[in-house]
């Protein structure tokens, strides 16, 4: 009896126990931080993962170990929560199962903790629907910035979709990882889209309805093919530096792959097979570093607020953001976090005159806070479209920023846009603060394109067009219509490229509606080369 009695006892400790919870933690690598809502054995494996698939990346691209300047302000933040619907909900789209953005300012991702185990209606999940491993879609976006970051490269949309594929389903094992599996995703475009490398390297204006599923679908079984294959290997490196010396993407193609026939039988065979994997070991059997904590309870609180704003908000989204992170502050008023999680609400609804407070707040508790110097820089700078007195401040506060922390691109980059948005011919340490930003994050399209407006300003056309090569050979009317803007520039006439090219001032709402516009209005200089023509 006193058994059995024990017995119930341990089952009744057993059943009254609550199940290990799910609860927010930080997990800080050396290029990643992530914020999850796991348990902490979780969240750990997840940031030992999350280096590993870095550690491949450079095996694999050549890029070699890890430097140990990388700065902190290339490190990507993380939030991993919920479940797969909830990242379409966030974004605002349906089918998104996370999202990534490279940003100078700090760059996201967003990730589910899980798939979802039932569809929106509570419905079980049909047969046809595919389970996405939410893994893949963090390892898929941190391959693009990871191409971006580590080679300036012109990819075209195929190859870069594709590369990512390729990682996206990466796995490992005891002391080395394995790619090559089939993205589960894509396997059903993969059996029924036919084979078309002519519209996957040259799409033209209108693509067919099969597009994106060759550049996602074919473009992982050609990256496959083209990096697993030791006779094929060799030939991606021509075929970038072709396009990068802008020949024609299908010459370049002929050029670098040989016969497309060949090359097109040769990828219909190798999707009618076995998928091919490659195994690598690790550079070391070590694991990466990684630590784990749990948040505060501010750093808690602000949780909702911080993952909308990261997100990124329209102005009636933003505005919802401000009577919640004014609340966060009057809760949490030291709290450092809360406050920088505040600024960024203040700052996104336009409140200047809240978001300058909260900054000064930070910085006179922790005066080293770079975050806080770059907003507080950035609404001098907003405030300058109308009082152009503040131009000056904005750029004596980005200087103080650039002294706090002088890797990171931002406050190299406010430093040059303080004298673009004031009409100021910008002097020579301008220009290399832009320059340099763009070294430091070649991921953010603001600062490319700044950059490519600048080389343009001084006639510098072939560069200004290696910037932007992705886009001219890229899907649609738009790169077309760039690619005039050029030739005219070539030309002797450069009005209409800098027109196209010149960064808008956020504050500017001047531009009338796309939707509004004529054809003439909208592609000037395709009607303009063809007028000539």
């Amino acid at each position: 009896m006193r058994i059995i009695a024990s017995l119930f006892a341990a089952f009744a400790v057993l059943f009254s126990a609550p199940a290990m919870a799910a609860e927010w933690y930080v997990v800080d690598t050396k290029h990643f931080t992530v914020y999850t809502k796991d348990t902490k054995k979780n969240a750990e494996e997840y940031g030992k993962e999350l280096e590993r698939l870095d550690e491949a990346l450079r095996i694999i691209s050549g890029v070699g170990p890890s430097d140990d300047d990388f700065p902190a302000s290339s490190k990507v933040t993380v939030f991993r929560f919920g479940e797969t619907s909830d990242m379409g909900k966030l974004l605002g789209r349906r089918g998104v199962g996370g999202f990534f953005r490279g940003d100078a300012v700090g760059s996201v991702a967003f990730a589910p903790r899980r798939d979802d185990v039932r569809r929106e209606r509570g419905f079980e999940r049909t047969a046809g629907d595919i389970p996405i491993n939410p893994k893949y879609i963090v390892f898929h976006e941190y391959t693009h910035y990871f191409m971006f970051h580590h080679r300036d490269a012109p990819y075209p949309l195929w190859y870069s979709e594709g590369f990512a594929e390729l990682f996206g389903t990466m796995t490992f094992e005891k002391d080395r990882f394995v790619i090559g599996d089939v993205p589960p995703e894509r396997s059903i475009a993969l059996k029924v889209v036919d084979l078309d490398l002519e519209e996957m390297f040259a799409p033209g204006e209108e693509p067919s309805r099969e597009y994106t599923s060759r550049v996602y679908a074919h473009g992982w079984l050609l990256a496959s093919l083209l990096n697993l294959t030791p006779e094929r290997r060799s030939q991606i490196g021509p075929y970038l530096m072709a396009i990068n010396e802008g020949v024609d993407p299908l010459e370049a193609a002929k050029n670098a792959f040989g016969d497309l026939d060949v090359l097109e039988k040769e990828l219909d065979d190798y999707r009618g097979g076995a998928a091919k994997v490659l195994k690598v070991p690790f550079l070391t059997k070590q694991d990466p570093e990684v630590s784990v904590r749990r948040m505060t309870e501010a750093e808690e609180a602000r949780m909702d607020v911080l993952i909308r704003a990261k997100a990124g908000v329209d102005e009636d989204q933003a505005k919802k953001q401000v009577d919640p992170a004014r609340d966060l502050v009057s809760r949490y008023p030291e709290s450092v976090p809360v406050l920088l999680t505040a600024v960024e609400a203040e700052f996104d609804a336009k409140n200047w005159n809240e978001a300058e407070s909260l900054a000064e707040r930070i910085l006179a508790i922790d005066p080293d806070n770079v975050d806080a110097a770059i907003y507080y820089a950035r609404v001098a700078l907003m405030r300058g479209y109308e009082d152009k007195s503040q131009i000056a401040v904005a750029r004596e506060r980005f200087a103080k920023a650039n002294n706090l922390q002088p890797d990171h691109a931002y406050p190299l980059y406010g430093y040059y846009l303080s004298f673009l948005y004031s009409d100021e011919t910008p002097p020579d340490d301008a220009i290399a603060s832009l320059e340099r930003a763009f070294v430091l994050a070649r991921y953010d399209n603001s600062i490319r394109n700044t950059l490519a407006y600048r080389l343009a300003k001084e006639e510098r056309y072939s560069v200004s067009q290696g910037l932007l090569r992705r886009t001219l050979i890229g899907a649609g009317k738009y790169p077309r219509e760039l690619s005039a803007c050029y030739t005219l520039a070539e030309a002797g006439d450069n009005e209409l490229l800098l027109d196209m090219l010149r960064p808008d001032h956020p504050m500017d709402e001047s531009e009338k509606e796309w939707d509004d516009k004529s054809d003439e209005e909208k592609w000037p200089c395709l009607t303009k080369v063809e007028a000539t023509a």
